[in-house]
């Protein structure tokens, strides 16, 4: 994406960011405003517009009410922010590390505050994931508090689109000597799929990510599979439901092109 539309995106964002200060904004219209700004620095790769969606959800924890979403919305911005970090290069290790630590601990006030909130169980499980990748030293204990935090999750949500992604995300990474399964991950996928295009959430507070990050992974998954056009078809309806999702219009398609010209040659 250009310098241009990056800093356009961080503009409207931070806009949005300012109204909710000048107009003392309620708990509910931040946390709103805040998701709009997260998906805006998401997808323009504005790492100022992701902290800035986090600084706006901080201002929503005054409202003991919406406490736990708030908490859940802190630790969303933080995971996102460890994601492009950690996209950006090896030298980030450290930065990425503090903001996952981040996440596990918002998450963690978010379940103590709701016990039912299967959103902020399956997020934490996600964390714990990647704070395994970073250091596979902390397997071993990490490891058995994602399974419980899934499984926590499926429990009080197994139809929820975002749980059912996380574990099929879950099964697709996990090597099969440890219970994944790239066939599993990839069922999962399509089943994610099917209930996002079911999902119609009822309260604008609720979390709507994942439906085009679901194709994205689906795609992945075919790729692994080498079913290319397959992989094709799902990063294009990724970009269908999300034309700026940059992980796949930056990063992913042009993996697959290059994937898809090596498998040309070698067929010559």
């Amino acid at each position: 994406m250009s310098r241009f539309l990056l800093a356009l995106a961080f503009v409207f964002s931070l806009a949005a960011f300012v109204r909710a200060l000048a107009t003392g904004s309620s708990a509910d219209s931040l946390l709103v405003s805040g998701k709009q700004m997260l998906r805006a620095g998401e997808n323009g790769g504005s790492l100022d517009a992701m902290y800035a969606a986090k600084a706006t959800f901080e201002r929503t924890l005054a409202d003991t009410s919406l406490a736990a979403w708030g908490h859940y919305y802190i630790a969303l911005a933080d995971y996102r922010i460890a994601d492009y970090l950690l996209a950006e290069g090896e030298e980030n290790k450290g930065a990425a590390s503090e903001h996952l630590k981040d996440t596990v601990d918002h998450l963690q006030k978010a379940t103590e505050i709701d016990p039912q909130a299967a959103e902020a169980y399956s997020l934490l499980s996600s964390a714990y994931g990647r704070q395994i990748g970073l250091k596979p030293i902390k397997g071993m204990v990490l490891g058995r508090r994602a399974e419980q935090a899934l499984k926590k999750a499926v429990q009080l949500a197994p139809d929820n689109p975002r749980v059912v992604l996380c574990t099929a995300i879950r099964d697709f990474n996990t090597p099969g000597m440890f219970g994944g399964s790239k066939e599993k991950g990839l069922q999962g996928f399509q089943r994610a799929a099917e209930l996002f295009a079911r999902e119609e959430p009822s309260d604008p507070i609720q979390p709507t990510w994942g439906h085009s990050r679901t194709y994205a992974w689906l795609g992945l998954a075919y790729q692994d599979r080498g079913e290319l056009a397959l992989a094709r078809a799902a990063f294009a309806k990724a970009l269908a439901i999300n034309p700026d999702f940059s992980w796949v219009k930056n990063v992913l398609l042009p993996e697959l092109e290059k994937a898809v010209e090596k498998h040309e040659q070698d067929r010559e």
